[in-house]
């Protein structure tokens, strides 16, 4: 992981008129090895952004003063505070510090002194991982935000040059969140957890810092590599001004392709007039090709491939939606890497950047979900779906942009099981905006429920025995996406092949199975806990080992018909959920890996052997 030492600006050490006490974490049933560690000093001090680095840099969190007002009488910024949070940790979780679950008719407010310097010719930018959701930022008594910043899993940067004085300021944020309602971006977030919806999650939840840039400097980029000709090219996004971007790379001639089984990466340097950041880049190519018995697939780097992942939820007992750390979230990845699966899907939630870095440089491929909002999936065309279908679109778009340079994400999912879903034309628009957005990569579904493009809906409710196939397009009329996608647990099985669309596996499984001592809900016999695809022959662990194998053979039987990928439900036990691989607490893992990735490795040669194209 990069750690960047060499700082420009610097902060203040948190002041505060509040009786100091020492920090601890609130009461929660579980807690991870490295939330157990968890400290205000060494609380998320990794470089936040590894896909562009810049050495100037401050690292803002640890402990802010924070408070909870009324929405209805708050008549502005709080004279006193309630206590201590430690950032980036949500107020709902353990690892802020508080376990407080804030309200829809609450602002949320947070405080801390920065110390800026300013300097002639540059600018000082004021970074957000994540906040959720509604955001109003001050430095002093005066708003930077010109517009309160809606959305609750995408960064944002503010240019707070122009508000600071040289010396000590004190930033203020004030959040509202109303957690359901119009919010898109929810996600599994709930106000009554329970079943597959898990404890809802305010205000800061990812890293805050800052930054000196020069008044021209580069805001982002969008990196374009092609195997076949041996070539990359940027496209930056930057501040207008004389001069162009001069970029520099390690690629050579003889370069190595990026895979699972060889996540090799390559760097590169790009200045423009005194400005200078650092990236990295991979060469690969994820695409649906025929093989060479004419059957639809997925091609990695020219290669038939078989995708084989887990649905990854990303939530954490000690922190929610915040992971305890880059270890923490490397460790997830690793544990799937050495049961075999060659990739993951992130499951309705963006990680921190620095989570996709680790996939890149660990070597697993990704299917990226949008973070939807909740509704009936049994309805699609609710009013709902349409008022919120230009906030969907927005996100979608910031979600791309944000994470285009990733090269492990091979595939974008913008709907899951109906989810903010609206009815077929906006849909079609959605996959083919996707589509059109970021040709560099698939698109997915949608994921187990509403298609309208040659494959399933459910006209008649939520009774899977319902599904209607539908037709295809005329010849030339677009379907937007690349798959077919089907959910069914326990499952495996899949839509029959087709010429236009990949046949895929987007869930399954789901084999419940309590561990005792590592549940969130601790009634005797882990009574009260679930898992998708039931729990009454996989409660011990040898009747689990015996099922999970017995859906491989069958999945291994769909590989070799045409299935392009598969998704087992789940990496972890999320609160009440028990489908996990390992425990939510990370500290059993179910099952062998030696048994699991022989049983996986299997399935991925079967499919390889069965397309019938002869490896180099």
């Amino acid at each position: 992981m990069m750690r960047i030492t060499s700082i420009a600006c610097t902060a203040f050490v948190c002041a505060t008129s509040l009786t100091a006490q020492a920090y601890r974490p609130a009461l929660v049933p579980l807690m991870t090895e490295w939330g157990e560690k968890v400290t205000p000093e060494n609380a998320w001090r990794t470089y936040p952004r590894p896909q562009m680095v810049r050495d100037n840099w401050v690292n803002l969190n640890g402990e802010w003063d924070y408070a909870i007002t009324s929405v209805t009488n708050t008549p502005g910024r709080p004279e006193k505070w309630d206590g201590r949070i430690l950032v980036p940790f949500a107020p709902e979780s353990a690892l802020s510090g508080i376990g407080r679950l804030i309200q829809p008719d609450e602002f949320l407010w947070y405080t801390r002194p920065i110390d800026c310097r300013k300097r002639p010719g540059e600018r000082i930018l004021l970074h957000f991982g994540g906040v959720d959701f509604r955001t109003m930022v001050f430095i002093g008594h005066q708003e930077v935000t010109d517009v309160p910043h809606e959305g609750g899993q995408l960064p944002f940067t503010l240019d707070i040059t122009d508000y600071v004085t040289d010396g000590r300021n004190e930033l203020t944020v004030c959040v509202w969140d109303p957690t359901e309602d119009f919010v898109n971006s929810r996600g599994k977030q709930c106000f009554h957890p329970g079943g597959c919806y898990y404890t809802r999650v305010s205000g800061i939840w990812q890293t805050v810092w800052m930054e000196t840039v020069p008044d021209l400097y580069i805001r982002s980029y969008r990196v374009f590599t092609d195997i076949d000709r041996g070539t990359v090219r940027f496209e930056f996004d930057k501040v207008e001004g004389a001069g162009e971007v001069e970029v520099t790379t390690d690629l050579t001639r003889d370069f190595e392709c990026w895979s699972p089984e060889n996540p090799k990466l390559y760097h590169f340097t790009a200045k423009y007039g005194r400005d200078v950041v650092k990236g990295y880049f991979a060469m690969r190519k994820f695409e649906k090709r025929k093989d060479a018995k004419g059957v639809l697939r997925f091609f990695l780097n020219n290669r038939p491939y078989f995708i084989l992942g887990t649905l990854d939820q990303g939530w954490w007992p000690d922190g929610l939606l915040t992971p305890p750390s880059a270890e923490a979230m490397a460790y997830d990845v690793k544990v799937l890497k050495d049961c075999g699966f060659n990739m993951l899907r992130k499951h309705i939630k963006v990680e921190p950047q620095s989570y996709y870095e680790i996939c890149d440089r660990l070597g697993i491929l990704v299917i990226q979900d949008l973070p939807s909002g909740n509704s009936d999936a049994k309805t699609p065309l609710v009013a709902k779906e349409t008022v919120r279908y230009a906030l969907q679109r927005e996100e979608m778009k910031g979600m791309m942009d944000l994470l285009q340079a990733v090269p492990s994400i091979v595939m974008w999912n913008p709907y899951n099981e109906g989810w903010s879903q609206p009815g077929e034309f906006l849909t079609h628009s959605m996959l083919d905006f996707t589509r059109r957005h970021d040709p560099t990569r698939l698109v997915n579904g949608p994921s187990g429920c509403w298609d309208w493009e040659g494959g399933h809906c459910l006209p008649k409710g939520w009774k899977w025995e319902n599904r209607v196939l539908t037709q295809h397009k005329p010849t030339g009329v677009c379907e937007a996406a690349d798959t077919v996608d089907m959910h069914l647990y326990r499952g495996p099985t899949m839509f029959a092949v087709n010429d236009r669309r990949v046949s895929f596996l987007g869930e399954f499984g789901g084999l419940g199975h309590p561990v005792e001592g590592h549940l969130w809900k601790t009634r005797p016999g882990g009574k009260g806990n679930w898992g998708y695809g039931g729990i009454e022959d996989t409660k011990t662990p040898e009747g689990l080992e015996k099922t999970y194998l017995g859906l491989m053979d069958q999945l291994r039987e769909l590989a070799v018909k045409g299935l392009g990928g598969s998704v087992y439900t789940q990496t972890t036990d999320v609160e009440i959920e028990v489908n996990g691989i390992l425990t939510y607490d990370r500290k059993v893992l179910k099952y062998r890996p030696d048994v699991l990735r022989a049983a996986h490795r299997r399935i991925i040669d079967d499919a390889v052997a069965a397309a019938g194209v002869r490896m180099p």
